[in-house]
């Protein structure tokens, strides 16, 4: 009996041996993205804001055959878009997003991931943007040879997609951006002395009063007007 218990402990043994001897051999090779190798829709130019004509595609691939139901991430950093932001690749691998640019004139890019890391994990791509808005400056000033605690400009007008930039320019007193109306701009957050910088887009038209939570009520107000094409 014993005899016998025995040699079922060593088939039992040659068993769990032969299960671990399969789970270490080599595991799933890398996923590779790489840009379409035709009508990629990479060094695209177009409008800012506006889409571009061709959308953007890509191929991933594991071992180098298409690799099915793989998820694409697309995103950019330029302010624009990606539609759509998350694909699963088709059977021939590929996966495509049509890329709205950013407001900005000027180089962009965007990016498509896969899983994994590395640089075969991910491909940019690059746009140029004509025309756009340029940023525009607005001065936050607390005393200077013409008076002080103001915006200057103190009203301004910009086209539809400019980013207005507000620069404190000393270290006398504490200011921020208040908006009137409590969204636009957007609050540049608490009381602060230069040097310091803040930035906002605006994209609706409209006319937008703002002031600084600490002096507005001595006339430290601003107003930032949004026309959909230049003066």
């Amino acid at each position: 009996m014993r005899s016998h218990w025995r040699y079922e402990a060593v088939a039992l043994a040659a068993l769990l041996m032969l299960g671990c001897s399969n789970d270490s051999g080599p595991g799933v090779s890398p996923l590779i993205i790489t840009k379409a190798t035709t009508n990629s829709g990479d060094g695209q130019t177009g409008p800012a804001g506006q889409l571009l004509p061709n959308a953007l595609r890509v191929e991933v691939t594991r071992d180098g055959d298409p690799a099915s139901n793989v998820t694409v991430t697309w995103s950019t950093g330029s302010g624009g878009s990606l539609t759509p932001a998350s694909e699963l690749t088709h059977a021939d691998g590929s996966s495509s997003s049509i890329w709205t640019l950013g407001p900005a004139g000027g180089g962009q890019s965007a990016t498509a991931k896969v899983e994994g890391t590395g640089p075969s994990s991910i491909v940019t791509f690059t746009a140029i943007a004509t025309g756009g808005a340029e940023a525009r400056l607005v001065q936050v000033i607390s005393q200077d040879a013409q008076g002080g605690n103001r915006f200057v400009p103190a009203n301004l007008t910009v086209v539809l997609g400019t980013t207005v930039t507000w620069q404190w320019v000393d270290n006398i007193f504490a200011h921020n951006v208040v908006p009137d109306d409590g969204s636009t701009p957007a609050q540049s957050g608490t009381l602060i002395t230069g040097p310091h910088t803040y930035e906002y887009t605006f994209n609706a038209l409209g006319t937008y009063h703002y002031h600084c939570q600490l002096h507005g009520g001595s006339g430290m107000v601003g107003t930032i007007t949004v026309v959909a094409t230049a003066p």
